[in-house]
């Protein structure tokens, strides 16, 4: 029974596999062999490196030339932005924006008319629009939209 145990435990199973497939462990010569090829082939690549000019900034100079200058450009872009929005305009200020002026009057509807009305800045327009009603003196559209919502089988439940 403690081998049913064993394989219902994940970590037993899991210790199980690597004692099985665990590799044998490098001797101190396969060390010394691995770290002499490693060393030789990075000596091998110091001396494909042509030294140019440093400048004082090390392997790369263009690249840290090109991080300084893009650094710089930044801090000039971002100084140039804070003066040209707090520079003074020539006429003291923004320009307060106009206002808008609607006319305003007084209009009459009477029970059933259908109006539209409409105000620009100098008239107010009353548009009658009883005509366009369909049957019974309703809106055409409030009919599809009462035919549209009964499409769909609206349900009431009550309980007294």
């Amino acid at each position: 029974m403690s081998g049913d145990e064993v394989t219902r435990d994940p970590a037993g199973r899991l210790d199980a596999l690597w004692e099985a497939t665990r590799p044998v462990e490098p001797t101190t010569q396969d060390w010394d062999r691995v770290w002499g090829a490693v060393s030789a082939d990075l000596d091998r690549r110091k001396d494909l490196i042509v030294p140019g000019p440093t400048f004082g900034f090390g392997r790369r100079p263009l690249a840290v030339a090109a991080a300084a200058t893009a650094v710089v450009l930044a801090q000039a872009a971002a100084i140039l932005l804070a003066v040209s929005l707090s520079w003074p305009t020539t006429d003291g200020g923004p320009a307060a924006p106009a206002r808008n002026q609607v006319a305003t009057a007084e209009v009459r509807i009477e029970e059933g008319q259908f109006v539209l009305i409409r105000s620009n800045a100098d008239a107010v327009r009353t548009i009658d629009l009883t005509s366009h009603l369909g049957a019974g003196g309703v809106d055409a559209w409030y009919l599809a939209y009462n035919l549209l919502e009964a499409m769909t089988n609206p349900v009431v439940a009550m309980s007294e």
